[in-house]
């Protein structure tokens, strides 16, 4: 056979193996998500109740495990079984790692209401938003974590500690900056706008841990010295960017009185508030 259509052919069936490994993962994730995490029948809540808060998480989910796993394809390999068994037992690794990030969110970051029962029972898509949020943001940081060629499973764990360590510091930060209870609107409230501006938040910083952590790691004293520099960088932008927010994107209008202090809260200043974060947060990566 030509050479050039026989490496065609044997990256054309890679490609089909790594679909396929990647498939039996999302299948794995959704079941231990229900089984373990939520503890749920998503047919019923999804296809019976028509619950979009329950939809909502669960994709936020779904693309916290794409972006872990993307963090695992770019690593170097040495033959193509050796790329299937790290996929497969870096993917397992990850979404391990979501189910524990998951928890973590539940305890802390959206520690001030009872997450399960706002999204299943209430259908409450400020909580659903803020959840899934935190999936992708605990994706991001596990992409840059279980990326890259040095280190190791402890390097790996470390990096990803450290990400969720600032997520739940931003998730502090934040009632302070915005000026009202973020937690009581979504709680309360049932406010999508506060849930959606929330979960930008989330998303950007689970962006820019990533970014910090991209490097290679050398060693622990240089490279944590670069990963907490870059971070304190990228993390005083994104307060300055939310400033701003107010006087470039929608100047004369006050995004928190539009997403609090209306009878209905306006989900359009959430969503700008959100862009804003995530926008940010890649013009800074550009930059960096």
């Amino acid at each position: 056979m030509n050479p050039v259509m026989l490496n065609m052919l044997n990256q054309t069936i890679l490609i089909l193996m790594e679909l396929a490994v990647g498939f039996g993962l999302f299948w794995l994730g959704q079941f231990l998500y229900q089984r373990l995490f939520r503890r749920i029948a998503l047919n019923e809540e999804l296809f019976v109740r028509d619950n979009p808060a329950v939809a909502i998480a669960l994709v936020g989910y779904y693309l916290g495990i794409v972006m872990a796993i993307g963090g695992v394809l770019g690593k170097s390999f040495v033959s193509w079984q050796d790329q299937i068994l790290t996929l497969l037992s870096y993917g397992v690794m990850a979404i391990v790692l979501m189910l524990v990030g998951a928890w973590v969110g539940d305890r802390l970051i959206l520690r001030h209401f009872d997450c399960a029962r706002e999204t299943r029972e209430e259908q409450n898509l400020g909580a659903a938003t803020a959840e899934a949020g935190t999936h992708i943001a605990n994706g991001l940081v596990l992409q840059a974590a279980l990326g890259g060629d040095q280190g190791g499973w402890l390097v790996a764990v470390i990096c990803w500690v450290i990400g969720l360590g600032v997520l739940y510091l931003v998730s502090l930060i934040y009632p302070r900056v915005t000026r009202y209870d973020v937690f009581g609107e979504i709680r309360n409230r049932n406010n999508p706008a506060a849930g959606v501006a929330f979960a930008g938040l989330l998303i950007a910083t689970g962006n820019l841990v990533r970014v910090a952590f991209s490097p290679e790691f050398h060693s622990w004293t240089t490279s944590l010295l670069d990963y907490g520099l870059t971070l304190s960088i990228s993390l005083l932008a994104l307060v300055l960017i939310r400033w701003l927010a107010d006087l470039i994107l929608v100047p004369g209008v006050k995004i928190s009185d539009e997403i609090v202090h209306q009878e209905i809260p306006n989900v359009g200043a959430g969503l700008i508030e959100a862009f804003s974060y995530i926008a940010a947060s890649f013009l800074i990566a550009w930059v960096i």
